[in-house]
């Protein structure tokens, strides 16, 4: 393995993508190419709301449910207190 920190990344036929850094995720060099993260689509960061109001930027299409919520696509309007996960 070459000894270098910039990699060429690339997702089918889409153009490829620099990764540098080797303590970076590779989720963080295709988000907005290649993966629904930060779109409120898988729920993996469901968080439960115990204090406070979030408003969506985008509609989820994860199950939210009573106080549950996708910091992934929200923005609090209110001071916040989250359950710890």
């Amino acid at each position: 393995m070459a000894d270098r920190k910039t990699f060429k990344v690339r997702v089918g036929e889409r153009a490829a993508v620099s990764h540098q850094g080797d303590n970076t995720p590779l989720l963080t060099t295709l988000e907005g190419h290649y993966s629904e993260c930060r779109s409120g689509y898988c729920g993996a960061c469901k968080t439960r709301l115990l204090e406070g109001r979030v408003r969506y930027l985008s509609t989820p299409m994860a199950l939210v449910r009573g106080e549950e919520i996708l910091p992934c696509c929200c923005v609090p309007e209110t001071d916040l207190v989250l359950a710890p996960q």
